[in-house]
């Protein structure tokens, strides 16, 4: 006996259950499975309405399962409060989908969760005290090194922290999370196998023999299913005893094919030895593969790195047929390295059918060793499994039922504006901290935004920060409550609008520059600016990023990235460009960003296009015109390295973060003396003239590579001091806990 009382479970799944493929039958099965002990009675909750009935109708025939759809007449009206204003269609979005958990928990106080879906296991780990309750299923993580962020490795840290379990399909899943932890100590107890889950089988007398020469597939349709690669490659198989029973009908045209469905649907329809049963209800499954010999889970290599088994698989085998997949590191550790239908090529998949169908020795040792793997995943079978965990489980989270507190002590932030990119680092920095959760208002222009989400935001958010002072403060500001907190990072583009004057700066706790002549030149020009609320906080670079080593030959590049508007002055980089490259020829020059004839805006002002057009000119008719490079926006990172100048000769600037980037990268910045740049930069790399210039760049031509490499590691050293993202978010943090401290006081 499992307790003295009756467990109950709710089971959530961001998958919609009127669409049959593999993520659907599994949150059938996970309720299937916990639902074959009389003492358990778990609760689903669906993500979408009951439309079709196919996988659901078994459930709910079941006296111990209860079944909650959202959108029914009764519930609709008690979680209309939860839903989110601009809700379209009856799907819940995860976020409604935490709310309405949340809310059930603290009417039935349920012994534990089982959720899978990435993004709702983030907003649950990182927001609902429910979390320490809850079994985490996460089947959409990435799985392989290469798509793994430092974003996902923060999320994992957190959802396995703030977890009952990583509930995980396979030990090799249960092993990867554990490296991509690289905790000193894992608390095994937070794993647990949970394997892939199939229908219970009455007595059997297997012959483990082909009985009707008949292939079957279920599943969904897409590419990386082998789909309809599959279906063609069985046309060419000459044997007309052969046919392929195919029962489905969910289309993922991903990665992206023109016409898909309609060519999918075109085979299937055009071939007279392949049998379209489309969506059948899982007992109707069972019966279809029953009837038929030889089950297909062939799939592409992107996937052969998948640390899942496939459902059906299992499924096919424990009907005593045979399976073609593909061979990889898993199936090899499962069904062995010496099971005879392993497929990869198109070759092999139709030379397996074949023999599948021609050697009764072939098949029935597939076919028993698909056979022995599947018996320990029926729903009984893994039911028995898990009541060890389950007892466990429930007796470490009774000190988590009954909680007052609801949610984490976090502090919302909604970061707002229509150019976000230089808080993107510290977008990221606040989105990736236990202490605050964050949300971005991106808006489309300087006054333009969806003023709904505005709204949502706005009535979720403890803190806002309007990243510029233009029509995104002037609409939050006047729309704030008292118990918010605001915070205005002002740049240099507001300098020239109106929009200044019509923010409500009383309602304004904080004014943040990112360089003291800005604020200087702010203070100057909007008189009406409170000194006492402003701030100086930098610009931040990640350095990190920006650490790799500089190509060899490098000493003779020069860089310039941006150079619109005019005031970029890219008249005075060729200036100092023509004459260096005069007397040598090694030297190069770098352009990079976008041309002047890309931005629509600027092209319709006759000024600046005469501008463009006059350097322009002069660039492509010189005799150095083939020394420079033109090259578009990308990654600043993979940029730097070749370079060992980086110019800034502009009129004007803020802060140049080019110069910073620069620097960090290990290349010596060449700065004309724009108002603030003292304030800023090292004096030795600032300039007042065109030959000032020339001849700092010329001084290192006798500069040895020690030298060179001594004196760039000094200048990113500087960044790292003064401007790196680690310094200069912490600055932001301090400020904000310290402003909402004060508020709450």
């Amino acid at each position: 006996m499992l307790t003295d009382r009756t467990v109950e479970p709710l089971i959530y799944a961001d998958v919609d259950l009127n669409f049959i493929d593999g993520s659907a039958v599994w949150v059938t099965s996970i309720v299937e499975t916990l639902s074959q002990n009389e003492n358990i009675k778990p609760t689903l909750l669906l993500k979408s309405p009951n439309k079709r009935g196919i996988l659901l109708n078994q459930l709910i025939e079941k006296e111990n399962v209860n079944i909650i759809d959202p959108w029914d007449e009764e519930n609709r009206k008690k979680f209309s409060h939860l839903f989110n204003k601009e809700q379209k269609g009856q799907r819940l979005q995860p976020e409604e989908a935490c709310k309405i958990v949340d809310l059930l928990d603290q009417e039935n106080n349920y012994d534990f969760f089982v959720v899978r879906g990435y993004k709702l296991s983030q907003l649950i780990s990182q927001n609902y005290t429910f979390s320490y309750r809850t079994w985490f299923y996460l089947t959409d993580f990435p799985q392989d090194t290469e798509s793994l962020t430092d974003k996902d490795i923060r999320n994992l840290k957190i959802i396995y922290k703030n977890s009952s379990c990583l509930a995980c399909q396979t030990p090799v899943l249960v092993n990867y999370f554990k490296d991509l932890l690289q905790e000193e100590f894992i608390e095994e107890e937070k794993f647990v196998y949970l394997p892939p889950m199939i229908p219970n089988i009455t007595e059997h007398n297997y012959s483990f023999s082909n009985k009707n020469n008949r292939l079957i597939y279920a599943g969904k349709f897409a590419p990386y299913w082998k789909i309809p690669d599959m279906f063609l490659l069985f046309n060419e198989i000459r044997n007309d005893q052969l046919e392929f029973v195919v029962i489905g009908d969910k289309f993922h045209n991903f990665p992206y094919t023109e016409n898909y469905p309609d060519k999918v649907t075109d085979i299937l329809n055009g071939s007279n030895r392949i049998k379209w049963k489309k969506a059948l209800h899982r007992n109707e499954v069972q019966e279809e593969i029953q009837k038929s010999d030889l089950g297909i889970s062939w799939r592409d290599k992107e996937l052969d790195d998948s640390k899942e088994i496939s459902t059906k698989v299992l499924e096919y085998g424990l009907h005593g047929k045979p399976v073609i997949m593909n061979r990889n590191k898993l199936h090899e550790d499962v069904f062995g390295v010496e099971y005879p239908l392993f497929a990869n090529s198109e070759e092999e998949f139709k030379e397996k059918v074949e023999a599948a169908f021609s050697n009764p020795e072939v098949y029935k040792q597939a076919a028993e060793k698909v056979f022995e793997v599947s018996q320990r995943h029926t729903f009984q079978s893994v039911s028995k499994y898990l009541e060890p965990t389950i007892r466990e489980k429930i007796s470490q989270n009774e000190k988590h039922k009954n909680m007052q507190t609801r949610v984490f002590d976090k502090t919302n932030i909604v970061f707002a504006g229509h150019d976000l990119k230089f808080a993107k680092i510290l977008i990221d920095y606040f989105d990736s901290s236990e202490d605050f959760n964050v949300k971005m208002d991106q808006w489309n222009g300087h006054n333009t935004h969806d003023e709904q989400y505005s709204k949502d935001c706005l009535a979720w958010a403890d803190v806002i920060v309007a990243e510029w002072g233009l029509g995104n403060a002037v609409w939050y500001s006047n729309n704030k409550n008292d118990d918010q907190t605001m915070i205005v990072r002002m740049h240099l583009q507001e300098k020239d609008t109106d929009y200044p004057k019509e923010v409500k700066w009383d309602a304004v706790a904080k004014i943040v520059f990112i360089a003291p002549k800005l604020k200087e030149e702010m203070l100057d020009t909007f008189e009406f600016l409170d000194e006492d609320k402003t701030k100086i906080i930098y610009n931040l670079v990640d350095t990190n990023r920006l650490s790799k080593p500089n190509l060899p030959n490098s000493r003779f590049n020069i860089g310039i990235q941006g150079i619109v508007p005019s005031r970029k002055r890219l008249d005075i980089a060729i200036d100092i460009f023509k004459e260096l490259w005069k007397k040598d020829h090694r030297y190069t020059l770098f352009i990079k960003g976008k041309l002047p004839n890309e931005y629509k805006w600027l092209w319709a002002r006759d000024e600046e296009k005469n501008y463009y057009l006059k350097t322009f000119h002069e660039m492509n008719t010189s005799e150095f015109g083939n020394a420079i490079v033109y090259e578009g926006w990308g990654d600043v990172s993979e940029w730097y390295p070749k370079l060992g100048f980086v110019l800034s000769v502009s009129d004007f600037e803020s802060f140049h973060l080019s110069v910073a980037e620069g620097m960090a990268s290990r290349t010596v910045p060449v700065i004309r003396n724009w108002s603030g740049a003292t304030e800023l930069y090292p004096d030795k790399y600032i300039f007042t003239d065109v030959q000032e210039a020339i001849s700092l760049i010329q001084s290192y031509e006798k500069t040895t590579d020690e030298d060179f490499d001594i004196e760039t590691n000094e200048l990113r050293d500087f960044i790292v001091k003064y401007y790196d993202k680690d310094v200069i978010c912490k600055q932001w943090q301090s400020l904000i806990n310290k402003l909402t401290r004060e508020r709450k006081t």
